[in-house]
Formats: C-alpha cells, structure tokens, sequence
C-alpha cells in the first residue's frame, strides 16, 4: 500500500542456459540473457524467457533496423501521415493529427508500434519530434498554398523531448521559421506523463507552452489516471477521450454513462474533447448528441500521406455541402 493506493509489482526474467552457450565468455552470458529479458518485457508482464537461436536471430533483426532508424531519419523515409479531427457541431475539419510512419523501401509502411523502442533506446526521441514537426509544420504551409486553412496540426511529444531544458526556445524557432503562431499547434501529451510525478523540466516546459499559446492535449484520457490537480497545474486545454470508451458506444449502456460522465467532468472544468477511435457512423453520431466537442478515428478518416490529404479534405468538403448536422445534446 503506498498512499492508500495498492500498487502490484509484477517480474519479468531472462536467462540463457549453459547448453545454449558452451564457450561464451562472461560478456557473451551477460548479453544473451539481456537480450531474452528484452523479449519478456515485450511479451511481459510477468513473462519468462529463455535465451535461443531464434533470440539472437531476432536480436540481430532489431540491432539492425535501429541502424537503419537512424539514417531513415536522415533521408526523409520517417515523415507523419495526418489523420483529420473533425468538429462534431460543424462538421468541418478542426485540425489533423501528424502520426509517425517509416516508409521503408524493403518492408513497406511501419507504424510507430515497430521503431519506437529502437528510437527509445537509441537516444533518437528528441531527433524524431524535430523531423515530425519540421514535416507538420510544412504540411501547413502546403495546404495554405491549396486554399485550405487548416486551423491546427497535433504533434505528439515524448517524455525526453519534454525533459530537454532547450525545447521551448527551439520550437519558437521552428514555429517562426514557418511563420505560423503557437495557437497552430497542438502539444499531445500521454497521461502516462502527466500521472507520473513529473520533474520540474517536463512541468516547465509544458506550462511554457501552454503560457506560449500552444494548445495541450492530453492524450490516451482514461488509461493513465492523471488527477485533476495535473490537468490545472500543466494547463491542459483539451483531452482525448481513448477508443477503450468508444467503442460499441452506442451500443453499450455502461460506456455510455463512463463516457458522459468524462465529457461532463471536462464541461465544469472548461476544456475541449476530441473522441478517439471513432469508427463507425453511430459512434460518431452519439458522440456528437453526448457533446464531444471533436471527433477522430478511421470512421472519419485513416491516416495518410500529406498527398492524399488534399483529395481528402476536397472530398469531404464535398460532402458536407449536403450532409444534414448532428444533433448534440441540450441542457
């Protein structure tokens, strides 16, 4: 018990057996079996493993792609596909969210889930937020140019890009490279980072963007159990209700009580809601009469390259000359 919260301590082991390795040297030992804790961690929790050919095959495979990370970074192979967020009282786009993808030339498309952990270890996480903002920032300028005034962009940020004391004066530098103001940008930030004691870095910095004119999500709302104290002390202006509530909706009772009770909550403390995970008409159609303010998922759109978002957003508009509006809910 730690603060009248029970918390629950899990283990996960690896170890490799002197029948795998006969001659190995200590370092050797020491490595096989970092490498098969590596993969109980992934697997884990609380998982067990044992250190193999196929660890080490695999283990290869990472070392590998992690080398190949860093030059993808370099020759624009990682670039953010935008997923749209649509207002559900107009109906019009209120913004895109730049997601990481890695366009690689041998294996194709690969989401964040793959590269991630490499660029974690790697120390890569601050190189990746500059390429991904520099790639949004440039979209809309792009879209500008078409005719289309998108009003934000969401990029999300790590948890060591907010540890770097000099964050906020570059993305000054980069939003005035682009002559775009801060209201622009949308901050995306996990609750996982916010419902962790956070240092005095990761508190200034985000404060100092919201002070900047930024406007902070809090993202994955729901799954990382951020107090409301949080919310108030980083100035969060909107929050991301995550798809584990979404889903079925409006078909499941009790999400809808857990839903209206965080839209009612966000009401009395004056912030946005964006739903994610939207996928099918009628999600998108209660969340809407329940009040959500935004709505996002691959019912309104999936992911795409910034050259499929012009047809996207011709399109949609399109279809919005004759849609009827969705009711929201009064009172």
């Amino acid at each position: 018990m730690i603060n009248g919260a029970s918390v629950y301590l899990s283990c996960s082991i690896g170890f490799c057996l002197d029948t795998t390795l006969f001659d190995g040297e200590a370092e050797a030992w020491v490595e096989a079996a970092n490498a098969a804790l590596s993969e109980a961690q992934r697997n884990g929790p609380s998982t067990i493993r044992a250190y193999s050919a196929d660890t080490r095959r695999r283990s290869l495979v990472r070392a590998n792609l992690r080398k190949e990370f860093e030059a993808a970074l370099d020759n624009a192979q990682i670039r953010p596909w935008f997923q749209p967020q649509v207002s559900t009282e107009t109906g019009e786009i209120s913004g895109f969210e730049a997601l990481a993808r890695w366009e690689h030339p041998e294996k194709g498309i690969m989401g964040p889930q793959v590269f991630l952990p490499f660029a974690e270890q790697a120390a890569l996480m601050e190189r990746l937020g500059q390429v991904m903002r520099h790639h949004a920032f440039a979209a809309m300028q792009t879209w500008a140019q078409d005719g289309f005034v998108i009003p934000r962009v969401a990029v999300n940020f790590s948890s060591d890009e907010l540890r770097d004391p000099g964050l906020v004066d570059r993305l000054k530098w980069e939003l005035d490279q682009f002559d775009l103001t801060p209201d622009r940008l949308v901050v995306e930030v996990l609750e996982t980072v916010f419902s962790r004691r956070p240092d005095d870095v990761i508190t200034r910095n985000v404060t100092s963007m919201a002070n900047l004119g930024c406007c902070i999500d809090l993202d994955d709302f729901g799954t990382g159990h951020a107090s409301i104290a949080s919310i108030k002390r980083f100035d969060v202006s909107r929050i991301k209700i995550d798809r584990s509530f979404i889903a079925k909706v409006d078909q499941d009772p009790g999400q809808q009580q857990l839903v209206s009770a965080i839209l009612t909550m966000a009401e009395r403390l004056h912030l946005e809601t964006l739903a994610e995970g939207v996928e099918t008409p009628g999600e998108h159609a209660l969340m809407a009469q329940l009040g959500s303010d935004h709505v996002q998922g691959f019912g309104i759109g999936k992911p795409m390259p910034i050259e499929k978002t012009m047809d996207w957003i011709k399109n949609h508009r399109a279809r919005m000359k004759d849609a009827p509006k969705i009711g929201r809910k009064t009172g």
